[in-house]
């Protein structure tokens, strides 16, 4: 089993770049002071006892990296990796399209 950070699970569910946003911490906390530990939230939980604290998308997301069905698409160029949670998330909406490098006959008229 591959754990991933319970934080960046939340920020991908929640669309935002940053795993220290408020609202990220928000339902971390929440998850936290009920559970005890990041552990058992991402371990031992049950998927109503996670959707009960954090929501539908979120317990998905958690069961779906605990069961391995995430995918970890590795950054490139200065370009941070990203995790796909959702099969809905293809490559081509997380990782930006290379842009063409021009040549000198299109500078050319």
């Amino acid at each position: 089993m591959r754990l991933l950070p319970l934080s960046e699970i939340i920020a991908t569910v929640l669309g935002v770049d940053s795993p220290s946003a408020e609202k990220v911490w928000s339902i971390y906390n929440s998850l936290i002071e009920r559970f005890g530990d990041e552990y058992s939230v991402l371990i031992d939980c049950s998927k109503s006892e996670l959707n009960s604290v954090a929501g539908e998308q979120v317990a998905e997301a958690i069961v779906r990296v605990r069961e391995g069905k995430a995918e970890v698409v590795p950054g490139y160029d200065g370009v941070y990796g990203r995790l796909v949670i959702f099969k809905e998330q293809t490559r081509d909406k997380i990782l930006p399209k290379r842009v063409q490098q021009l040549n000198l006959t299109d500078f050319t008229f």
